[in-house]
């Protein structure tokens, strides 16, 4: 992995989603940081921020060693399962935005977080953040019907583009682990080149932005990333604005409809998963992926 250009600044103890979107890509020596203190964790540095050595095992096992990635041909059965709180809050009346309601509509939602447990040889660690390969990623600009450029898409939300095996594969591995069914709502099926499209949330500022990283191509031995920018600021640059594809890391969540009178259950209801990119690394374009045409009453539709 390659240096970037955040390495100069002052190394401190930082959350690990800051660390994924400051450093992922970065080439640090894992450095030894003991603590005196028989109760506190030991603290290592990893690609130029400290975390403990548990955080870093199960970061270095994923982003370094890029295993336990859903849709890599030598990994078919990830050692993940999905861990949902049965305990869902209430979002009260809040604009339901998401992509496949393109007006927004008030409404209560039940909402919940999703985090995942990696089995290590033998061992359980825990992250918030799975990967997923050969997905793309579409930094083309999005229209209305009037031809209004969509201002926020590349600044909260983008398309991503998976094979609809890898989905299928993510939805079982959720039904799995935590129970919830999960519904096919916000996801629209291209059956001719058999992907799904996910409409992603990506954080704004003063959140931790998405990097985007391509890949050294004049590095032959070993895969190797650069950091580009955030995809908030490469999305403005016309020479990056197609559909890379690479490996996305992303958060999940899930949105259940549902009131205060009323409280979903895993028999009744079906879960929305809920897409957040943290991180995309790019190979390359990939002229053959044809990209979505948003329009202002375009519903996508459950297959």
């Amino acid at each position: 992995m390659s240096n970037m250009e955040d390495d100069k600044q002052d190394q401190e103890e930082v959350g690990v989603e800051d660390t994924l979107a400051l450093s992922e890509g970065a080439n640090e020596d894992n450095e030894d940081v003991s603590s005196n203190n028989p109760e506190e964790p030991s603290m290592v540095k990893w690609r130029g921020h400290y975390v403990s050595e548990k955080e870093a095992k199960i970061l270095k096992h994923v982003f370094d060693e890029m295993k336990d990635h859903f849709g890599n041909r030598k990994c078919e059965h990830p050692h993940i399962r999905f861990n949902c709180d049965p305990s869902l809050f209430l979002s009260k009346n809040e604009p339901y935005t998401y992509r496949s309601h393109p007006d927004p509509v008030p409404e209560d939602r039940w909402h919940g977080e999703v985090d995942f447990t990696y089995t290590i040889d033998e061992e359980t660690y825990n992250m918030d953040y799975i990967a997923i390969d050969n997905v793309y990623f579409d930094l083309n600009p999005k229209y209305d019907g009037e031809g209004n450029k969509i201002k926020s898409y590349g600044h909260s939300w983008i398309y991503v583009y998976v094979p609809e095996e890898i989905i299928s594969k993510v939805k079982d591995y959720f039904h799995t682990g935590t129970g919830w069914t999960p519904s096919n709502e916000g996801l629209a099926h291209d059956y001719n080149a058999e992907l799904v499209s996910i409409p992603a949330k990506i954080y704004p500022a003063p959140n931790p932005e998405p990097s985007f990283w391509k890949r050294d191509l004049e590095d032959k031995e070993k895969l190797s990333f650069t950091r580009v920018g955030s995809i908030q600021s490469v999305v403005n640059e016309e020479e990056y604005q197609h559909i890379h594809r690479g490996i996305g890391v992303f958060a999940l969540s899930v949105d259940v409809p549902g009131s205060e009178h009323y409280k979903p259950t895993q028999d009744y209801e079906e879960a929305q998963l809920m897409f957040t990119l943290i991180s995309a690394r790019t190979f390359g374009s990939a002229p053959s992926i044809a990209p979505v045409v948003y329009g202002p009453r375009l519903r996508m539709e459950a297959s």
